[in-house]
């Protein structure tokens, strides 16, 4: 089955690498508008010249997305060049690897200033449109370790949690005016921030970054880490008029790690 979102108007956060850029492309693939947003002006620039050389739609506004006034600049340009939102996707997401004692408070905060308020803000002002429009479609990237808990990344895990309660919430709020708002829970991705946290992690047990995540890659039913592209399947698919009868939603793709 071919998604078809043309026409359709799609803010990705954190679209300059791995998850985000994946859906991202995929979304323009199927014919939507996309508006790419991540502080790295370089690597969304890429992005999307990626896009337009293959014939899609895309453009690059540089965000800090901590930053309230950088939000709303990304929310009014998207309005401003194209005069609506059709979908959100929360992608942007940061990390921070520590046992509980050793954690410090302030990279605590940081990682919920990224993964839950960002979150937050961004989707409260992008609402404020597809409420007027009657419609719209918001996914939340979050992660397997919100439902079973992960040692030495409570910060992350935590957070990701977070965003599954505020996703049901939003969801209840926004049934009845044509929104849907899901989430999306992958386990470990092939991408540089996962392959990253698996070295810091490596660290802490005194193990290589390629025996720690041979052992993690065990752990999964099938044997592997899940691609960017098919989280990116997921997502587009819940972007869809195919998906307007799914929301309140966390759907994961895992590989079977976690069956629930």
């Amino acid at each position: 089955m071919k998604i078809d979102l043309s026409g359709r108007v799609v803010i990705v956060t954190g679209a300059g690498r791995g998850i985000g850029r994946a859906i991202a492309e995929l979304a323009a693939e199927s014919g939507a508008k996309v508006v790419l947003a991540a502080r790295s002006e370089t690597e969304i620039n890429a992005v999307a010249q990626a896009i337009t050389q293959k014939g899609g739609s895309a453009k690059a506004v540089t965000t800090n997305l901590v930053d309230r006034a950088a939000l709303d600049h990304l929310v009014k340009s998207t309005v401003e060049e194209h005069g609506r939102i059709d979908g959100l996707v929360n992608n942007a997401g940061t990390n921070y690897i520590a046992n509980l004692v050793m954690a410090k408070e302030a990279d605590f905060r940081a990682v919920y200033e990224l993964n839950v308020f960002s979150v937050m803000l961004l989707t409260q002002a992008c609402v404020k449109h597809m409420i007027r429009q009657k419609g719209g479609r918001i996914v939340n990237i979050s992660s397997v370790s919100a439902k079973v808990g992960a040692a030495y990344n409570s910060a992350y895990a935590s957070s990701k949690a977070a965003v599954l309660g505020f996703t049901r919430s939003v969801a209840r709020e926004t049934a009845a005016l044509g929104i849907t708002v899901n989430a999306v829970c992958p386990w470990h991705v092939d991408t540089e921030l996962v392959r990253e946290s698996m070295g810091k992690r490596a660290k802490m047990f005194g193990k290589s970054a390629e025996d720690y995540l041979a052992e993690i890659v065990g752990h999964s039913p099938q044997r592997r880490l899940i691609e960017a592209r098919e989280v990116a399947a997921m997502t587009v698919f819940l972007l869809s008029d195919d998906a307007k009868g799914i929301t309140g939603q966390s759907l994961n793709v895992d590989g079977g790690t976690v069956m629930e």
